[in-house]
């Protein structure tokens, strides 16, 4: 995983699957505050979140992933 604040809106991660809770490949996640878990987005969870990611594909322990949304921060 890159440095969260470095990622802009198109540029592509990785994020291990023990990192994401339920990972499903088409779904939006946005990581908990002080941890490195990533949990399903909803706009209620968007606040002061910096970074919203979406699963293109999962491969073994890996979720490949595209940021769709650069929040607030």
């Amino acid at each position: 995983m890159q440095d969260i604040h470095r990622l802009e809106v198109g540029m592509t991660t990785q994020i291990g699957t023990h990192q994401v809770e339920n990972p499903e490949v088409g779904k939006e996640y946005v990581r908990g505050f002080d941890s490195n878990t990533w949990l399903q987005f909803t706009e209620d969870l968007a606040e002061d979140r910096p970074v919203v990611v979406r699963i293109d594909s999962i491969e073994d322990e890996v979720c490949h992933c595209t940021v769709t949304r650069k929040l607030s921060e």
